[in-house]
């Protein structure tokens, strides 16, 4: 039985091996992945290196479908010896940033642990919960490791709540433009053709008002307008007048006791709680994008639900 077992886990792994969307999220997502580890251990550029690490996170949902069916061990291995290449390119001696790319690394794994639970044997498959499940953990691993990237390599806390707040916005901004810029053309568009008549010669030879579409199709973007407004941009406003809020108090803590080496461990807490907010908010809206992605690609026939039937077990 093991050995048939065996011979089928071979089957499945060269089959994933040939497929096309393997090819092309595994590049996506390796090439994220050594951008953002050259950016941040290579440059320092801390908040640079978050748009990579971003990017990885949004990659990485799609090619861990085609991966779901290997034993999580397997990656477990791959980034030990990963971690441990990379440790050695960062240098032993630096006890913080080997301790931050570990954390990363760590919740990398742990986003395919939860990721691996999500998509396997489930009666009715959601896909918000497969893009969903991982995120929190993910952030809370990040947010440690930039935590601890931060107290290693900057002899003093070298961000404002000021800098924070304005790089979340752009990475934010960064993401949704192409949104952003869709919804504009649709609406330009929409409004040339409300302005436009019809002639029919064929028929009567008059104009044919468009005024019952232009109703219809106004009705549609406002609501979407008001939708957008009253609950995405209204949420990104008060979380962000929140964590202002609470930024400014922590960091004004921090500050006076960042350089004391005898409170390493409260500077990494009080940084974490710091940084989380943002991050946290950021994360959010790359599932949102992620999930979005998703969807056009399975309305596109990429992926399908197949219904399989298995035996289960029960004690009597």
């Amino acid at each position: 039985m093991s050995k048939q077992t065996s011979q089928l886990t071979k089957h499945s792994a060269i089959k994933i091996i040939f497929s096309r969307k393997f090819r092309v999220f595994g590049i996506l997502s390796v090439s994220a992945y050594l951008i953002f580890f050259s950016q941040l251990f290579g440059s320092f550029l801390a908040l640079q290196s978050m748009i990579y690490i971003l990017l990885f996170f949004i990659f990485f949902h799609f090619f861990y479908l085609e991966l779901r069916n290997i034993p999580i061990k397997y990656l477990i291995i791959l980034m030990l010896i990963v971690s441990a290449g990379e440790a050695l390119f960062i240098g032993l001696p630096n006890g913080f940033l080997v301790a931050s790319l570990l954390t990363i690394n760590t919740g990398i794994v742990m986003l395919a642990y939860f990721l691996q639970g999500e998509s396997h044997d489930k009666i009715v498959r959601r896909s918000v919960g497969y893009f969903n499940v991982g995120g929190y953990i993910f952030t809370v691993f990040i947010t440690i490791g930039y935590s601890l990237f931060v107290f290693g390599y900057y002899s003093k806390f070298p961000f404002t709540c000021q800098d924070l707040s304005a790089a979340s916005n752009r990475v934010i901004n960064f993401f949704t433009r192409p949104v952003a810029e869709g919804v504009t053309k649709i609406k330009t568009d929409t409004t040339a053709l409300f302005n436009t008549k019809v002639k029919d010669i064929a028929v009567i030879g008059q104009d044919i008002s468009l005024q019952t579409q232009q109703s219809s199709y106004s009705k549609i973007i406002e609501t979407f307008n008001v939708y957008k407004k009253n609950f995405i941009d209204q949420t990104l406003k008060d979380n962000t007048a929140v964590n202002m809020g609470i930024c400014d108090y922590l960091l004004g803590q921090m500050n006076k006791i960042y350089s004391d080496p005898a409170f390493k461990t409260s500077v990494i807490l009080l940084m974490f709680l710091l940084l989380y907010s943002f991050i946290r908010i950021v994360f959010w809206v790359m599932t949102g994008i992620a999930l979005v992605i998703f969807k056009i690609l399975f309305g596109l026939k990429v992926y399908h639900i197949s219904t399989i039937m298995k035996e289960v077990e029960d004690l009597k």
